[in-house]
């Protein structure tokens, strides 16, 4: 138990150094409860010393700045104090730029761990003076947690008479009103802007593409610059791996060579029914579609009535899916991978919620990660402990997936199976979903995933929103997402109307 709590204390205290290294904000929020006693580890108690000196003198992060403290302190430090510190500031500074945390998050493990720590002390206070007969001085240490304990709640209390209180508030709706994730194109309009604190599931009937889906979200959060963990529960280890390889670096399983992927096109350039059009051939005749090499597809009406959407199928040369093809793509992506992205794979049906908060905690004490973004593919079959095998353990899954959320302030994404009449439905609505349909309550927005047999030979998707907290959408209407799922890509254009 001792080394438990032990390795314990490092993750949180690591944790709570990031916010202190990289973040001016973390620090206003928590200068004044900040006790550099809280610290068990005398080489991050060092680190912490250091970030409030530079803080109180100059009145922000120390960022990189630590590093030329760390060279002056240095030599007059033991060995491995310096080693410790070394690597430490070496792991922070590959995995955050200044600012780049979630700050909410730290503030809230911050307001944990010095409640815990303070406590610890008190009591160990109490106790060594109760044993020397200082009644008095016991006392007045239980009454020093309290206020300590006051200090570290109030920040749950808003006082609508504070000034600087509101203009903090106010600058903090600002910034969560910017886009915080966004897909690309027109999906990612018509999806909205993801925030922290969302709940987004996606459903769809047995093979559709929902793990393409999800990959797709971690290849672009990882774009993006946001810290993403992507839990797979029914996939392997080098499934996963070849998949994300694959939204990355387009490739076929197949022997290399030229495949066709699927493009917009305008039906009036197509027919040669528009002076405007970029093709010079026509190759729609009727309901017959031929191929020409001198066809040029034309979107330069799209998002106005004169565009009618269709599709092309393009050529294009693919690689093999291999180590070799990997190895001539990987070195430009290596750094952003490690610093963005972390997958964690677990057997089909053994992931458990516990399971999944130990892992972040590995995440945090080895690689100082603490994800923005949560994946979890697929929520249906993570292991959560209840008392229930009914309709109630899915509505505790999904309400266990808003408190995640709210809690770690973190955006996740989930995907969850239709029902058996949703396999039939060329729109999936609200009562498509499978099981509990109470589930949409713990959601901010739920998207169903539509496919025909013939759309889904063309590399077509449909994306459409059934339901939505707090962005209007129209029932029945969708996006058009283009597809080449052989190659891994789930993603390649998008087209949702008029703009």
């Amino acid at each position: 138990m001792a080394f438990r709590s032990r390795v314990v204390s490092v993750t949180e205290e690591k944790r709570i150094l990031v916010g202190m290294i990289v973040s001016t904000d973390f620090l206003k929020k928590t200068r004044t409860a900040i006790d550099l006693n809280y610290f068990i580890n005398p080489y991050l108690q060092t680190v912490a010393e250091w970030c409030l000196a530079f803080y109180d003198e100059h009145g922000k992060a120390p960022n990189s700045h630590l590093k030329d403290i760390y060279e002056t302190e240095a030599c007059r430090m033991t060995e491995t104090n310096a080693e410790l510190i070394s690597d430490l500031l070496k792991s922070i500074s590959e995995q955050y730029d200044e600012g780049e945390v979630n700050v909410d998050y730290l503030v809230e493990c911050f307001g944990e761990y010095v409640r815990k720590r303070e406590l610890e002390i008190t009591v160990n206070n109490i106790n060594v003076l109760s044993e020397k007969g200082d009644i008095e001085g016991a006392e007045k240490e239980l009454e020093k947690f309290k206020r300590v304990s006051v200090v570290v709640d109030s920040s749950c209390i808003v006082d609508p008479g504070n000034a600087d209180e509101r203009e903090d508030l106010y600058r903090q709706r600002d910034e969560e009103e910017k886009k915080f994730f966004q897909l690309p194109g027109d999906l990612g309009r018509y999806l909205g802007n993801h925030k922290r604190g969302d709940v987004v599931g996606f459903y769809a009937p047995a093979k559709r593409g929902k793990s393409f889906t999800l990959v797709n979200y971690f290849k672009h959060a990882v774009e993006a610059r946001r810290k993403t963990a992507f839990f797979s529960i029914e996939m392997s280890k080098t499934e996963v791996i070849t998949r994300v390889d694959k939204a990355f670096f387009p490739m076929v399983d197949e022997e290399e060579g030229v495949y066709t992927y699927p493009t917009f096109d305008c039906i009036l350039n197509q027919t040669g029914d528009c002076a405007d059009r970029e093709s010079t051939v026509m190759i729609l005749d009727g309901d017959s579609l031929r191929d020409d090499p001198k066809h040029v597809e034309c979107i330069k009406c799209m998002g106005t009535e004169r565009y009618e959407q269709t599709i092309y199928a393009k050529s294009i040369f693919r690689n093999k899916s291999d180590i070799f093809s990997i190895r001539k793509n990987f070195e430009p992506y290596r750094k952003q991978l490690a610093r963005y992205g972390k997958i964690s794979v677990h057997p089909k049906y053994t992931l458990t919620y516990d399971k999944m908060m130990r892992d972040l905690e590995v995440m945090s004490l080895k690689y100082n990660f603490t994800p923005d973004i949560l994946l979890i593919d697929y929520i249906d079959i993570l292991g959560i402990n209840s008392g229930h095998d009914d309709f109630r353990l899915e509505d505790e899954r999904w309400k266990l997936l808003a408190k995640v959320a709210g809690e770690t302030n973190t955006l996740v994404v989930t995907v969850t199976q239709a029902n058996k009449i949703g396999h039939t439905a060329e729109v999936l609505d609200a009562s498509h979903q499978g099981g509990f349909y109470g589930k949409n309550r713990h959601v901010n927005l739920m998207v169903g995933l539509n496919q025909k047999p013939e759309e889904k030979r063309q590399g077509i998707m449909r994306f459409g929103i059934t339901e939505a907290r707090s962005l209007p959408f129209i029932p029945g209407q969708t996006c058009t997402v283009l597809q080449d799922l052989q190659s891994g890509q789930a993603y390649l254009d998008s087209y949702y109307g008029k703009k």
